[in-house]
């Protein structure tokens, strides 16, 4: 029993990854797409690809690096300046 619930962690934890870095690619954390793809993949997979599709021409530009970046941003995937969230 104690095999099978490690064998399922770690493939949650392998499975997490997918969605985190399909997420990180759009300028977002990965961590936080990593724990959410380990505990929800069958939902956090397809969120972390449809995610920007609503306006994709919404972008800002870096603080530090200036390159362009998506709106919801939460850090520069260049550079890795990490933006200021409001309200948090």
């Amino acid at each position: 029993m104690e095999k099978i619930i490690i064998v399922i962690a770690i493939a949650a934890a392998l499975a997490g990854v997918l969605p985190a870095f399909i997420a990180s690619s759009k300028g977002l954390n990965f961590f936080k797409w990593w724990i959410y793809g380990a505990l929800l993949f069958p939902v956090a997979l397809p969120h972390s690809l449809l995610i920007g599709l609503r306006n994709p021409l919404a972008r800002k530009a870096c603080g530090w690096c200036r390159s362009s970046v998506p709106a919801d941003a939460e850090y520069c995937p260049k550079c890795g300046y990490e933006f200021e969230t409001h309200g948090h």
